[in-house]
């Protein structure tokens, strides 16, 4: 309990993992396109965040881990796509690379990971459609579109997804896994 009575929160998500292979090329691919703007912070934890839960009770940490053992999967293949800045309109907050997976099986997990989590009463999904992607870098002030590199990086499978707490500093998000569910 919270100094004020209450149960403490706990800021949630669950993702994908991206392999140490796959970050490895990614953060090369940062350093020689994005290292030198600094009107951008890079992201360091890469992953592909599959449900943001947000502020989240924390006695209700035991349900959530349960909704999601209860998710059968396949391991996912997924390739980048080119770098995307988003939001599509207006002022730029974050570069993504988005990602492909020709057998749908990243977008059967979201939906199967927000259907558990919505029928517990734990989630409501967003209104706008699922954009599967892993965010590289984020505008330290709503910035501008600019000439980016293309990415080459190799394919990856997805093999686990994972319940995150995240902590933010002033140094970025510090993310610590709480439950990992791996693909069958």
């Amino acid at each position: 309990m919270s100094a004020a009575g209450s149960p403490a929160s706990l800021r949630l998500f669950i993702a994908a993992d991206v392999p140490d292979a796959a970050q490895r090329e990614i953060a090369s691919w940062q350093q020689s396109a994005l290292a030198q703007d600094t009107g951008l912070r890079l992201n360091h934890a890469l992953h592909i965040t599959l449900v943001f839960l947000g502020s989240v009770d924390s006695t209700r940490v035991d349900d959530i881990a349960e909704a999601l053992s209860g998710i059968r999967f396949h391991a996912a293949s997924v390739d980048l796509g080119q770098p995307v800045f988003l939001p599509v309109r207006g002022a730029k907050k974050a570069i993504v690379l988005p990602l492909r997976a020709a057998d749908g099986v990243l977008a059967r997990l979201q939906a199967d990971v927000s259907g558990a989590l919505v029928a517990r009463g734990l989630f409501e999904p967003l209104a706008r459609p699922w954009l599967p992607h892993v965010t590289v870098a984020r505008f330290r002030r709503p910035g501008h579109p600019f000439h980016l590199q293309n990415v080459n990086i190799g394919g990856f499978g997805v093999v686990r997804m994972v319940l995150y707490s995240s902590l933010l500093e002033r140094a970025g998000a510090v993310h610590t896994p709480l439950n990992v569910f791996s693909a069958s």
